[in-house]
């Protein structure tokens, strides 16, 4: 892991993805039929009956993602959430949930505004997405919020592998209008495995709001 900080400047403020263009899909026709009135109807619906079906791809993948990040939204992350518990129930898979809140983001708002917050979003996502395994599911679950599923961890493991991206969100850079703004995060870790009785997410979330009213270290709870 580099221990250079990630830089985000103003002029490289959050931009939302560009809305999903629907191409229009061709298929290939023999020369010798493209005349034929039945052919060319069956074409017709067929064309019809695949860009009916990427607009509904594109629409539910839409649905499952969070525009300002670019990651999962709270849905997808719910749809993952159960999955991992499932996986960890029936085969003893290890797991395990943590949470991350950025720390003071309602003064970030206040004092350079919302485009300084929506650029501090965008680069706690991109930290996330440079330092977490390809296995991992990270999503976006609130205004601040984020969260990671850490699969095929125990808890000292994930708590180890959290504190790491505590440092890497230290290391973030943003200026604006030449001030710098730091960005530093509470967490919440919880493990996910078979005969745990509460809910991994809200032990998770429990332990990042003690941390927040306590210290800047991590609780964990599970």
């Amino acid at each position: 892991m580099s221990d250079q900080p990630s830089r985000i400047s103003e002029s490289k403020a959050p931009r939302v993805p560009r809305k999903l263009v629907t191409k229009r899909l061709k298929l290939a026709v023999p020369s010798g039929l493209t005349g034929h009135p039945r052919l060319s109807r069956v074409l017709r619906l067929e064309l019809e009956l695949q860009e009916a079906k990427k607009r509904l791809d594109d629409m539910t993948r839409l649905a499952y993602l969070d525009e300002m990040s670019g990651l999962a939204n709270r849905r997808a992350f719910d749809d993952e959430l159960r999955r991992t518990i499932d996986r960890a129930t029936r085969y003893a898979m290890p797991a395990a949930v943590a949470i991350f809140d950025i720390d003071r983001f309602k003064a970030i708002n206040d004092l350079y505004g919302h485009r300084a917050g929506d650029a501090v979003i965008v680069a706690v996502a991109q930290c996330l997405r440079t330092h977490v395994r390809a296995s991992d599911f990270i999503a976006r679950t609130g205004g601040d919020e984020f969260a990671v599923i850490l699969s095929n961890i125990d808890l000292e493991d994930a708590r180890q592998k959290v504190e790491a991206l505590r440092e890497a969100f230290r290391r973030i850079e943003y200026n604006f209008a030449t001030e710098p703004v730091q960005v530093s995060v509470s967490v919440g870790v919880s493990a996910i495995e078979a005969g745990f009785g509460q809910c991994p997410l809200h032990e998770a979330d429990l332990a990042m709001y003690r941390q927040k009213r306590a210290s800047r270290t991590i609780y964990t709870l599970g």
